[in-house]
């Protein structure tokens, strides 16, 4: 086949719809980053879920292996050829024979693999609900943390106009006689200090995107519009009844204790291993009448049974060991698994707790005290009732209270989501 052909083939594969090579068609990002869009996002495309998917569907194609006899064995053999003759016309022993052999091992090793398998299989789809909901809360913290960012530039920017303006008046009076010169000056100190704070911030969104671009599996080069509303009106759940049904509702815990059970049915396995298996034989031998055969050509009929001696005890003792120390390992890690998620239950709830009592403080109480106190200060700075000092006193102020405002709403969110995790879970 000449190039000219090869090139002419590739260009008709390349047209043909069924020829053209897929193609991954970036998501359709919406003009406002809601947190539902986000989680319908990742639970489609996050690898973390896929794989555990993947591991789930290949654990539950171990089963029926796991239970199955050994496929059974079939052979011929040429049987008694005398070297001289080399045919099956000289003696009435030689013939063809055919033979079928099946292993059958000790009653209940099957069982219990197949119970191992079903067992793996169980606490592998258990994952994957733990998963997500580890996928869930890991997305909501990146999307909490990108709206705070983006608020907290805006603030920020916000801050520096007014701080602008607050100069503007500072030089303003300092030429006419009224101000100081240290009033500018520290206007401008304060000024130069808020533009550094906004490439922090800017910084800040950068990697929030890039954390949340990463959980939602997205082309690299996206750039995420501006998240909803961080604020979160469900209140905090009583901390009793979460750890009081953490055992029922926890997937983790669940998946854990199906591994005990695996590792459980493993060791029976394992002993029964150590136990005799038989292979059972059939044989059929066809043959020529020849001279002198007594049954004048009659065909073989032969049976068997072959039983394996396990006599090197030291060897299915150890197997039988190795099993009960990974049964040993299975147990610790539920008891591990519960104490982590008990002490993860606590620090979220506690968390939660504190970011919910933090924003309703700020924004009943310091936040309007704060914009209060700054119109205040300013009116008294411009008829000279009040130093300047004591005026960008209050506008630190203000840029304080109203970034921790932001940050107990992104903090709040994040516990809510931690404590789902942990709990196991939703509970909006």
């Amino acid at each position: 086949m000449t190039k000219t052909t090869i090139g002419f083939l590739l260009l008709l594969l390349a047209a043909s719809p069924g020829g053209a090579l897929p193609t991954d068609t970036p998501p359709e990002i919406p003009a406002t980053l809601t947190l539902d869009w986000c989680l319908e996002r990742a639970r489609a495309a996050n690898p973390a879920l896929e794989r555990v998917a993947a591991r789930s569907a290949a654990a539950e194609h171990r089963i029926i292996p796991a239970g199955a006899l050994e496929d059974p064995r079939l052979a011929y053999e040429a049987s008694n050829i005398p070297i001289g003759d080399f045919d099956f016309d000289s003696t009435p022993l030689s013939g063809h024979q055919f033979g079928l052999r099946q292993k059958v091992p000790f009653p209940g090793l099957l069982s219990s693999r197949q119970r191992a398998a079903e067992r793996t299989a169980e606490s592998a789809a258990l994952q994957i609900t733990d998963r997500e909901l580890l996928t869930d809360g890991a997305v909501e913290v990146a999307w909490s943390e990108l709206g705070f960012s983006q608020q907290a530039l805006d603030i920020t920017r916000r801050n520096t106009e007014l701080l602008r303006q607050l100069a503007a008046t500072a030089e303003s009076r300092y030429r006419v006689g009224s101000g100081l010169q240290q009033d500018v000056l520290r206007a401008q100190v304060e000024l130069t200090a808020l533009l550094q704070e906004e490439l922090r911030r800017t910084e800040a969104i950068e990697r929030a995107e890039a954390r949340l671009v990463q959980l939602l599996d997205l082309p690299a080069e996206t750039e995420l519009p501006r998240t909803t509303d961080l604020r979160l009106g469900a209140g905090e759940p009583a901390l009793g009844p979460l750890l009081g049904a953490l055992d029922q509702r926890s997937a983790r815990l669940a998946a854990a204790r199906k591994a005990v059970e695996a590792a459980e049915a493993r060791v029976r396995a394992a002993k029964f291993e150590g136990l005799p298996d038989i292979d059972l034989g059939i044989g059929y031998r066809a043959r020529r009448n020849v001279t002198g055969d007594p049954v004048h050509g009659d065909d073989f009929l032969s049976a068997g049974v072959t039983i394996r001696l396990p006599i090197h005890r030291s060897k299915w003792r150890a197997r039988v060991a190795e099993q009960r120390a990974l049964l040993r390992i299975a147990r610790v890690d539920l008891r591990e698994a519960r104490a982590e998620l008990v002490q993860l239950t606590r620090s979220a709830h506690a968390e939660l707790v504190r970011a919910s009592a933090e924003e309703a403080l700020l924004e009943t109480g310091l936040v309007p005290q704060a914009v209060q106190s700054l119109a205040s200060s300013r009116s008294g700075y411009e008829v000279g009732r009040l130093e300047f000092l004591g005026l960008l006193d209050s506008q630190v102020r203000l840029l304080d209270a109203e970034l921790r405002l932001v940050r107990a709403r992104a903090d709040k969110r994040r516990a809510f989501a931690s404590l789902e995790v942990a709990a196991g879970e939703k509970l909006r």
